[in-house]
């Protein structure tokens, strides 16, 4: 009987076996949806590829004739075109770890569905460990029948990895947008003081009370509060809700009147107003931007806080000695996902970056990459005859040591560009 797992060390890593896997793959590759799911790979593959080589080339374009970028990149350093979590320093250790085991399961699983669909072995699949810490999958296939296989079998298991990978990124990105497009400003507004002897100290406010709505709208902008009180004018009143530190939300009716000021007031000054109406202006373009361009979403939110669910910070006051500082996330809230929102976003958006890196990037006909795996087999099926296997070798080879070098470009410019320069 065999062994349901089986641990292999391979310094430093371990590989953690299970014959379950396998037999998942042989479940799941008799499914119509897997045979659909090799087909619409294999189609989409050029298309993946196209776009890891547009950006590509766009960011040679750019790191090239834009001392900024060269700037930037140098500041960042070459560790951040890296796509390792800890080592890349935009990528967070518990986003980036979990996002890149996802990214890994995702491309092998698949792999090894399609394989198992098409009558191909798959020798050994699980996890990898490092220490007791897991970084990624593997399946492992034949390579012999890899090899001697029909070319539209094995590009459509060399396909599935990378078309994979940019399913979950997409999937992932339009539940972030949908989510991203509910988000609405948190009421940060705080009673910096309750005047002696005005209805608000009368009705039983105090300062430091956290304003949460005016007659039952969200207190989002200070204008809600202005406008209730204009509006009641004097002698009439607003409705106030509040949150109070350990004691909980709280509803007062305050009165309006004219406290010596020419206009009708209820007696409070009000804190972190700006930070208020920052919030509800950056959340409008923000929407706009995600509906118009949704390469916005290419922009990391460690980098800077080009996303509302970002843990960079906000400051008030940043010339005081002491500046009042938000976490960007922190003023906005989520009506359903309430507290809970940062974290998900955060994890929805390094899933759906992770993955489309990896996927465009095994896409490239690079070998040996899935893309390169596939270039080799279609020109070897259809130049194979004329210029021979060496022609194909050599094809492949310039073509993928003109891609690296294109990699490499991204890393050495930002430092030679200014030596050629001087």
């Amino acid at each position: 009987m065999p062994r349901l797992f089986e641990v292999e060390f391979k310094p430093p890593f371990l590989l953690v076996k299970s014959s379950r896997i396998t037999s998942t793959f042989d479940r799941l590759g008799k499914t119509r949806l897997a045979g659909a799911l090799g087909w619409a790979s294999l189609g989409l593959l050029p298309f993946i590829a196209g776009a890891g080589l547009t950006l590509l080339l766009l960011s040679l374009v750019a790191i090239v004739s834009r001392p900024e970028v060269q700037e930037a990149q140098r500041q960042a350093g070459p560790q951040s075109l890296l796509l390792i979590p800890g080592l890349n320093p935009y990528l967070p250790i518990l986003y980036g770890w979990l996002a890149l085991v996802i990214a890994l399961v995702v491309h092998e699983g698949m792999h090894g569905v399609l394989a198992r669909r098409l009558g191909y072995t798959v020798k050994s699949s699980g996890i990898i460990l490092f220490l007791v810490l897991p970084i990624g999958a593997f399946v492992e296939t034949d390579d012999k029948e890899i090899k001697t296989g029909r070319v539209r079998d094995v590009s459509r298991i060399l396909a599935g990895g990378p078309a994979s990978n940019i399913a979950m990124a997409l999937i992932c990105l339009a539940v972030l947008a949908t989510i991203s497009l509910g988000l609405q400003p948190a009421p940060i507004m705080v009673l910096e003081d309750v005047f002696e002897g005005s209805p608000a100290m009368e009705a039983g406010l105090k300062p430091g009370d956290r304003l949460l709505s005016v007659n039952g709208k969200p207190a989002v902008s200070l204008s809600v509060l202005s406008s209730s009180i204009s509006e009641a004018g004097y002698g009439g009143s607003v409705e106030l809700e509040v949150a109070r530190e350990g004691v909980g939300v709280l509803r007062f009716r305050v009165g309006v009147a004219e406290l010596g000021l020419g206009r009708p007031m209820i007696g409070v000054s009000i804190g972190n107003a700006e930070v208020q109406e920052w919030a509800n202006q950056y959340l409008g373009s923000y929407k706009s931007s995600v509906t118009r361009n949704p390469l916005i979403f290419l922009l990391p939110p460690s980098l800077y806080p080009a996303h509302p669910f970002s843990q960079l910070s906000i400051c008030q006051d940043e010339t005081a000695a002491e500046p009042r500082c938000w976490p960007v996330a922190s003023v906005f809230q989520h009506p359903l996902l309430g507290s809970a929102y940062p974290p998900i976003a955060n994890l929805l958006f390094w899933v759906w970056f992770v993955n489309f890196n990896v996927g465009i990037f095994n896409a490239l006909p690079i070998y040996p990459l899935d893309g390169g795996q596939i270039l080799r087999r279609v020109l070897s099926a259809s130049l194979g005859a004329r210029i021979g296997e060496a022609g194909v070798r050599l094809a492949v080879t310039i073509i993928s040591l003109a891609l690296v070098g294109i990699v490499l470009s991204l890393f050495t410019v930002p430092y030679l560009a200014p030596l050629i320069a001087s």
